[in-house]
């Protein structure tokens, strides 16, 4: 019983939708007609002229070179965001302080060898630790770049 409802109502249902889109063909066919005379009645001078930017002003309304804070504000963003740059990216201080490290060891080193040979026997402590300072620290940046 159930089936042969199900048998009946499923032919009404296929007119109906057979209608609606024969009905939708239609006036997709209308929409068609109408853009493709739309596009042959337009002359190029219309679609030129919007995109004219002649009406736009050529000079600004506010003249802001004469406000001073202005430019004092901009450098103090402008700092700022470094700031915040480099608090975002540590890697990069960690670069920095590896960068410079070299001439930093090398400088005390050069410094304790010289302290040893006027006589002083700490002055090998200062050459040691520079050397082993410096290679920890680039061990550490290393470590750091390969994250």
């Amino acid at each position: 019983m159930f089936l042969s409802k199900l048998i009946l109502a499923v032919p009404t249902e296929v007119e109906k939708l057979l209608l609606e889109q024969q009905d939708t063909l239609q006036k997709l066919e209308i929409l068609s007609k109408e853009v493709k005379k739309i596009k042959d009645n337009s002359s190029p001078d219309i679609i030129k002229n919007m995109y004219d930017a002649s009406n736009t002003l050529q000079n600004p309304i506010f003249d802001t070179s004469k406000i001073t804070i202005l430019e004092k504000a901009d450098r103090f963003f402008g700092v700022m965001d470094k700031i915040g740059h480099y608090i975002s990216h540590p890697i990069l201080i960690a670069n920095v302080v590896a960068g410079a490290s070299y001439w930093v060891c090398l400088i005390i080193a050069m410094g304790g060898v010289l302290y040893y040979l006027v006589g002083h026997k700490k002055g090998l402590h200062y050459t040691s630790g520079s050397i082993v300072s410096y290679t920890l620290i680039q061990a550490i940046n290393m470590g750091l770049n390969s994250l």
